[in-house]
């Protein structure tokens, strides 16, 4: 009877909306890139405005009818996104590379897709050669070897 709470629990907090961290009025942030807010709780509706990550959003709860829109106001537009788009804790503005520590920009870097287009097929085909799998995973490898050398600067200093 323990364990089934448990995991009942667990699925619980796997399953719930960040919007639940904040009362209606509440501050979330937007945490997708280009993150579209359309004028009705619908994937159909018009496309009001356009956020990015970082920027913070007044939550006014979740869509009657569709629980997966949630109602948001940025002070600049106000509409509907989807739920996976919003987050309760603000992202990292700032990277630093742990060789030099010379400062990257998060944005930027998110944007750039660098990682996705080394290994894409139209990237491997335009570089003119065709790689096995063993070479792709150890290309991946190399690239999680790269991440792991980056830290994350928060305001109290590198962690």
């Amino acid at each position: 009877m323990t364990q089934r709470l448990i995991r009942l629990a667990v699925a619980c907090c796997l399953v719930a909306s960040p919007a639940l961290a904040v009362s209606k009025g509440g501050k979330l942030y937007i945490k997708s890139k280009d993150t579209k807010v359309l004028d009705k709780a619908d994937a159909k509706g018009k496309v009001v405005g356009t956020l990015q990550p970082g920027e913070e959003v007044t939550w006014n709860g979740a869509d009657e009818k569709n629980k997966t829109f949630h109602a948001i106001d940025s002070g600049k537009v106000k509409g509907f996104t989807l739920q996976t788009n919003l987050s309760p804790s603000k992202p990292q503005a700032e990277l630093l590379a742990r060789d030099n520590g010379a400062p990257i920009d998060g944005k930027a870097f998110a944007s750039s897709g660098a990682a996705t287009k080394a290994l894409n097929e139209a990237a491997l085909k335009a570089a003119g050669k065709k790689q096995t799998k063993a070479e792709l995973v150890k290309g991946i490898a190399t690239a999680e070897g790269v991440a792991a050398s980056v830290v994350v600067e928060s305001k109290g200093g590198a962690k």
